[in-house]
């Protein structure tokens, strides 16, 4: 999503100014060009962008509070006029009444584990002051002031997504032209409906009625990175002290294989639980009847003969934070998770080098 920047004229030529930051504290300005501006001659290797309704493009600068940036270093004796050109825009001051607030403790944005955003952290956001206050526990809320580049921030920091209100969860997505677009989804006002909004360049959330298409990001990496800085060296949530995970299959000891369609980039797979009742409800959602029985030998489980060539998913459909993929070579158990892969040792899971 790119909202509309504003138009200045330097020497008889045209730039853009977008404004950056979602508040006064974070506050940033891009400088661009049009591509056929003698004084900073676009990279050949780069396209131009295209900017809202504003056309195409080239970024010269980012001014922020602490320094001017220039990137491409054929503009760096132009470093003078960039500043005269962005003067007057950054000293005006930037005025914007705040329409959101977010908790911040430990220098960090407050976050959850929420089961409608699975990829990751979400970063809870108020229409309230006070509400947010009563998250900080006594740290710090953070004032925004404009909404889009909050979440464009939330993005680029690996968080999966954020809960407005606690109620209603936001999804990082693109449109056709791969800009970032933000949907929000909630009960209806008498809570017999879900209702779709998307935020606008206006910085207003709108209904979204489907007519313009987005689709979910592929932020996987930066997530991971997220939750493995949050949770340090943990392999994974919530696997249980004594190692006993649950499984389901035609009858006790014979795990269910789960083999993919045609054409699907997926290998057949097993499936284990770390606790009964989640064994229990998969079951519920498969045709065939199947028995939910406990594993306590891994090594054994991962090596059944059902289980040649495959792999065993931990929590399908559960949480990324709490899942991930186990297999075994003969020798060792190893765990691929968000935090990396692992190998389970008589002590517990140590890193795999």
């Amino acid at each position: 999503m790119r909202q509309p920047g504003t138009l200045v004229m330097h020497d008889d030529r045209e730039y853009l100014l977008v404004e950056g930051g979602f508040n006064a504290d974070s506050r940033a300005v891009i400088l661009l060009a049009r591509p056929n501006n003698p004084t900073f001659p676009p990279d050949e290797r780069a396209k131009p962008i295209r900017w809202a309704h504003q056309g195409e493009w080239c970024p010269v600068a980012r001014w922020s509070p602490d320094e001017l940036r220039i990137p491409d270093e054929r503009y760096e004796e132009k470093r003078e006029r960039i500043g005269e050109i962005l003067k007057d825009y950054i000293a005006t001051p930037r005025e914007r009444e705040p329409v959101a607030w977010a908790a911040r403790k430990d220098g960090q944005f407050v976050s959850t584990l929420e089961a409608a955003l699975p990829m990751g952290l979400a970063v809870t956001c108020h229409d309230s002051q006070a509400d947010a206050d009563a998250m900080a526990d006594g740290d710090e809320v953070v004032p925004v002031d404009n909404v889009g580049m909050f979440l464009t921030h939330l993005v680029r920091e690996g968080y999966a997504g954020a809960m407005w209100n606690t109620t209603r969860p936001v999804f990082f997505c693109v449109d056709e032209v791969q800009d970032l677009r933000f949907l929000r989804v909630g009960p209806g006002p008498k809570g017999d409906r879900v209702d779709l909004e998307i935020l606008e360049e206006t910085d207003q959330w709108e209904t979204y009625e489907g007519v313009e298409e987005i689709e979910f990001i592929n932020n996987k990496e930066a997530c991971d990175r997220r939750l493995s800085e949050t949770f340090s060296s943990t392999p994974v949530l919530q696997w249980p002290d004594d190692n006993r995970l649950y499984s389901l299959g035609p009858k006790e000891g014979e795990p269910l294989v789960l083999r993919p369609a045609a054409g699907e980039d997926e290998l057949p797979h097993g499936v284990l639980f770390t606790n009964e009742e989640a064994a229990s409800s998969f079951g519920e959602d498969n045709p065939a009847e199947l028995a939910v029985y406990p594993v306590t030998d891994l090594g054994e489980f991962l090596t059944h003969t059902e289980m040649e060539g495959c792999v065993a998913a931990l929590n399908p459909g559960g949480h990324r934070a709490s899942s991930g993929i186990l297999w075994s070579d003969g020798d060792r158990v190893v765990l691929d998770s968000f935090s990396g892969f692992w190998k389970l040792e008589s002590s517990g899971f140590e890193p795999l080098d």
